[in-house]
């Protein structure tokens, strides 16, 4: 016997095509975003790690530079410069800030932009 439509239940074959459709635009996404993401948790860590150095109030902001520069070329980082950070030292306090866009390309001319804006401090004083 036979049911009736009204008592069939599941997806149809156009209804799985769009799933499967929104499934592949959303892993593609993904899957482009995740090594920007990557590469951003390895400035914080690089950043971080260079502020917990107790050194670190010994030295000029050139050193300090220096210093970082050393660590994104061996974690490899290409997504910014040394020189695109913004340091200060005002009243003891360093102030190590990020601020940056990484752009993939998503499929023909739709991109995904993701911005990065962080700020590390550390009081030098001690």
């Amino acid at each position: 016997m036979m049911k009736m439509p009204s008592q069939q239940r599941g997806l149809s074959l156009i209804g799985w095509m769009v799933v499967l459709v929104v499934v592949a635009i959303l892993g593609t996404a993904a899957f482009r975003m995740v090594p920007a993401y990557m590469e951003h948790n390895t400035i914080r860590t690089a950043i971080s790690n260079l502020l917990q150095d107790n050194k670190v109030a010994l030295m000029s902001g050139s050193e300090i530079r220096e210093t970082l520069g050393k660590r994104f070329m061996i974690n490899q980082v290409n997504v910014i410069k040394v020189d695109d950070l913004v340091m200060t030292k005002e009243g003891g306090v360093l102030k190590i800030a990020t601020d940056y866009e990484v752009r993939e390309p998503l499929f023909y001319n739709v991109s995904i932009v993701m911005t990065f804006k962080d700020e590390f401090t550390k009081d030098v004083r001690q």
